[in-house]
C-alpha cells in the first residue's frame, strides 16, 4: 500500500470520528467521550499528513507534538497552537477515567467539536495540496 492510500485511511478515520464527535453531541452524550472522539480525530488527521511526508510519529497521542512535527514541514500548522487545538489532548485523555478529578462540561464538548472541524479541514486542505 502506498503512503498516500495509507494516509487516505487515516483521514477517513479521522472524519468518522468527528461525525462521532458530533452525533454524541445531538443525543446527549457524555461530554467526555464526545471530547474524546474529537481529539482522535485531529491526531489522526495529523497522523495522515505525517504519513504522506515520510515523518515517523511513532506511539503518541500528544497533539503539540503532532503539531510540532507538522510544523517543521509546513510552518503554517503553527496556526493550531495558536487555535489551542493542542489542548484537547490532555482533556480528552485525562477525562476518560473517573480518578483523575477532570470533568469536561457540555460547553467544552461543543468547543472540542468546532475546534476539531477547525483543525480536521485545515489538515484536509494541506493533504490535497500535497496531491
Amino acid at each position: 500500500m502506498s503512503k498516500e492510500e495509507i494516509a487516505e485511511k487515516w483521514l477517513k478515520k479521522a472524519f468518522t470520528d468527528l461525525r462521532v464527535a458530533e452525533k454524541l453531541f445531538e443525543i446527549g452524550e457524555e461530554p467526555w467521550v464526545i471530547v474524546f472522539h474529537a481529539q482522535q480525530a485531529v491526531e489522526k488527521a495529523l497522523k495522515a499528513y505525517l504519513i504522506l511526508h515520510d515523518k515517523h510519529f511513532g506511539k503518541t497521542h500528544n497533539l503539540s507534538r503532532l503539531i510540532d512535527m507538522c510544523s517543521e514541514v509546513d510552518q503554517e500548522f503553527q496556526q493550531l497552537h495558536e487555535l489551542d487545538i493542542d489542548k484537547l489532548h490532555p482533556l480528552a485523555i485525562e477525562a476518560r477515567y473517573p480518578d483523575t478529578g477532570v470533568e469536561v462540561t457540555i460547553n467544552e464538548a461543543e468547543e472540542a467539536i468546532e475546534k476539531a472541524k477547525i483543525a480536521v479541514s485545515f489538515i484536509t486542505r494541506r493533504i490535497k495540496n500535497k496531491k
